[in-house]
């Protein structure tokens, strides 16, 4: 369990790195969209005073591409 967990630290210092971290400055009528089978990602505060749209989609299937389904 130690080693695992030292691995997940390592994995988790090097993914977040700052030349693989965005960040996204907010403007009216911005769409974001991830990949949450490939990218780590998390909330921070915001303004609970704005509206806030947040939609989720899901994707069967486990191949990256239609290509590759087919």
């Amino acid at each position: 369990m130690p080693e695992a967990r030292a691995f997940i630290r390592d994995l988790a210092e090097h993914a977040t790195q700052p030349q693989f971290v965005y960040v996204h400055k907010w403007r009216q009528y911005d769409l974001v969209m991830w990949d949450n089978r490939q990218t780590m990602h998390r909330v921070r505060r915001f303004d609970e005073t704005l509206v806030r749209d947040v939609r989720r989609t899901t994707v069967a299937g486990s191949a990256p591409t239609v290509a590759q389904v087919a």
